[in-house]
């Protein structure tokens, strides 16, 4: 049994663990703070959720997001058209800002937890694991959609004074989204993955001094 030594973020205290794929939580000897967890199927459950967000991804941007009906005019609209009437309308920067947010980072990361994790689940090793995840840990300030999805729910509150809001297709699907997004990230554990790295260097190592 390898023991494995982890630095705490917090006090910088070095803690050994003799057995990191014991599910449970491990937390620093001197402050308590969170080392990692570890929790079993973590493979699986990642590339579960992302396929589920991939699904709604292209649900959300294919179909109506919101119905607008006021003085019997009726109008539609969806992530990719607001996107557009924002450029349109010299609001680049906050149309920059949406497009970044809800539709380039949201489907990189799904695509880079697809791409870094399907593989493992069959058995394969990434060739470029370590730089995927490099990037995964780049877009984690830019998940941004729950606070999105508030300010659009704050903002479907006001529509409702001045005419009726019918919530589309693409609404239901893009907080479907933002739960399952959720639930892929609060399920990943970048320690589990970097332990695999290490183990398929370690055998390379030995393969090539053979």
């Amino acid at each position: 049994m390898s023991v494995h030594y982890f630095s705490c973020h917090e006090c910088d205290e070095i803690s050994k663990v003799n057995d990191i794929y014991k599910p449970g939580r491990y937390k620093c000897s001197n402050c308590g703070h969170l080392l990692f967890s570890y929790r079993p199927g973590m493979i699986e459950k990642i590339v579960a959720y992302n396929l589920a967000a991939l699904i709604l991804f292209f649900v959300t941007n294919y179909f109506p997001f919101l119905s607008f009906h006021v003085v019997g005019l009726v109008s539609h609209a969806n992530f990719t058209t607001s996107i557009y009437y924002l450029f349109n309308e010299g609001e680049y920067l906050m149309g920059g800002v949406i497009l970044m947010t809800t539709i380039i980072v949201p489907l990189s990361r799904i695509i880079l937890y697809l791409m870094l994790c399907t593989p493992l689940y069959f058995g394969y090793f990434p060739r470029y694991a370590t730089q995927m995840l490099k990037l995964i840990e780049k877009f984690l300030p830019w998940g941004m959609l729950d606070v999105f999805l508030v300010g659009v729910l704050v903002s479907i509150v006001k529509l409702v004074k001045m005419g009726t809001v019918i919530p589309g297709t693409s609404l239901w699907a893009f907080m479907i989204m933002v739960f399952v997004l959720a639930a892929a990230q609060a399920s990943f554990n970048p320690h589990q993955i970097w332990d695999i790295i290490g183990e398929e260097k370690r055998k390379a190592g030995k393969e090539t001094m053979v």
